[in-house]
């Protein structure tokens, strides 16, 4: 005989399981996200009540058992989530329903108040070399420099009230903390860790300094303060974050500027293969990720993202470049046929064609590209339409249009504020070389044209783009473009000169 209570239970987990189930649509990482490389959606609500009850476990034993306290520390944590919430809602709205970013939010709170009270339970601990800036670190690489501000802030005064409200301590851990988030901001290469640890160090130094004027103490006091605290503090943001770094990344779909410039270095055999079998695409990238960089400083997307994330967005063709125009040498002017198409049916060509995301897909697996630049594969092309083969399919039955839905891409559409750059820009600069004249204005009527039937098209409908965004994407684009299509003068050639000192003309063809 089943207990009583077990109904009710079944019950409330069937009710729970259900909405989880309706919540999984409001992810932006959903068909892309990959935590250990399964599918993972929590929905962000319980994320966040996960990360809150962490910490409430964490800090109950600093408060104590009494029930006043208890009272009081879940109050506060409630506040805290409350801020945090309206703060993602109205400063990193990207952030909102990103179940990965609100998970790594709630874990670095959680490791910095693990790093306070390690710091405060260990005795003879300089209570000024409290690890904050470790955190300060990893949040900003990972996440936004700006909620690593926050971070630090709300770090520091745990660090004070643990230490028996100590004033000191969280001014010192917060000066510590903002040192190291913005060391970190130009964080490019490993080493570039230790040298925002030295930055923690002489900062923290300063503080222990200030410190000793307003408090008058003597300089033995200032000096064993500081000998230890300073140059432990600016170790411990160093160590930690690159011991952490490597994991975090692999846990979730996050990438550091480190991991970028990496995976975007031109030896790396996927991009050097690319550069040799496929040259007209390998060109179409370079210009393409110049571009999409350009846009993103505009809006204040990730740039360096942006850049690399266009490497890779066409890798795919590697395994037919021929099928694609830019690689076709033969063909001189924009109204020459493909030439690899001619003999094949508009469906044909257009499964060949949307083969390429796919392909691109799994070589980027196989070569471990990072997730976050694997999505601009899909996502630069999204569901777009392949107009060419559907007018060429239009054209050859008139009696029966055929279904468009076969002439689109599988998608998913773009989820962020990069991705929708990489596909306007992918779609700008293709379309740019079938205009005869290119000049500014031309190319930036082209440009509005590209955008407003991306919009109409509802491939912008998953991302955080604005229509602010999207007009400085269009004036970035529009100069870009005008610089690559410039006008050249023509050179005027030399007067005539004497025959006899010419090379001959053997010699001259060896040259």
């Amino acid at each position: 005989m089943s207990a009583w209570y077990l109904s009710p239970l079944r019950k409330t987990l069937k009710t729970l399981l259900s909405w989880i189930e309706t919540r999984q649509g409001e992810s932006p990482r959903k068909d892309q996200a990959s935590l250990l490389g399964r599918e993972v959606h929590v929905p962000t609500p319980l994320v966040t009540a996960g990360s809150a009850a962490v910490l409430f476990f964490v800090l109950l034993p600093e408060t104590g058992l009494s029930p006043h306290k208890i009272w009081a520390l879940a109050g506060m944590l409630a506040f805290l989530v409350f801020f945090f919430v309206m703060y993602f809602r109205y400063d990193l709205p990207q952030f909102v329903n990103d179940d990965e970013a609100v998970f790594l939010t709630g874990l670095c709170l959680v490791l910095g108040v693990i790093f306070v009270e390690l710091g405060l339970g260990i005795k003879g601990f300089p209570v000024y070399a409290l690890p904050i800036g470790a955190i300060a670190v990893v949040v900003t690489l990972l996440l936004h420099i700006r909620l690593a501000l926050l971070i630090t802030f709300v770090l520091a005064i745990v660090a004070g009230v643990l230490n028996k409200f100590s004033f000191a301590t969280m001014m010192v851990t917060f000066f510590a903390g903002t040192a190291a988030m913005l060391a970190s901001k130009s964080v490019r290469q490993r080493g570039d860790i230790w040298r925002a640890g030295f930055h923690v160090a002489w900062v923290t130094a300063v503080a222990i300094y200030g410190l000793g004027l307003f408090n008058a103490w003597s300089f033995k006091t200032v000096w064993a303060q500081l000998r230890w605290a300073a140059p432990l503090n600016g170790f411990l943001c160093a160590v930690i974050p690159l011991g952490l770094l490597p994991v975090l990344e692999s846990f979730f779909s996050r990438v550091t500027p480190i991991t970028l410039l990496e995976v975007g270095d031109f030896n790396r055999p996927l991009l050097r293969r690319l550069m040799m079998e496929a040259p007209g695409t390998y060109h179409h990238t370079l210009l393409v990720a110049a571009m999409a960089e350009q846009a993103a400083e505009a809006i204040g997307a990730n740039s360096l993202l942006c850049r690399v994330g266009m490497y890779y967005h066409d890798i795919g063709k590697l395994v037919h470049p021929e099928y694609f125009i830019e690689n076709q040498t033969m063909r001189r002017t924009p109204k020459d046929k493909p030439e690899m198409h001619d003999k094949l049916n508009p469906s044909m060509s257009s499964m060949v064609i949307m083969s390429h995301v796919k392909e691109g897909v799994a070589l980027a697996r196989a070569n471990n590209v990072p997730e976050e630049i694997l999505r601009f594969i899909p996502e630069h092309h999204g569901t777009s339409l392949i107009k060419y083969f559907y007018m060429r399919a239009l054209e050859q039955n008139e009696e029966e249009a055929p279904p468009a839905e076969i002439y689109r891409y599988s998608g998913p559409t773009p989820h962020s504020r990069e991705t929708v750059i990489a596909m306007l820009a992918d779609s700008s600069e293709a379309a740019s070389r079938s205009l005869e004249e290119p000049t500014y204005e031309r190319l930036l009527d082209l440009v509005e044209k590209i955008v407003n039937s991306k919009f109409m098209d509802g491939q912008f409908d998953n991302a955080p783009v604005t229509l602010a965004d999207l007009r400085k994407i269009i004036n970035s684009f529009a100069h870009s473009l005008s610089a690559i299509y410039h006008v050249r003068i023509e050179y005027p050639e030399l007067p005539e000169q004497d025959a006899s000192r010419r090379l001959p003309p053997n010699q001259s063809q060896m040259l």
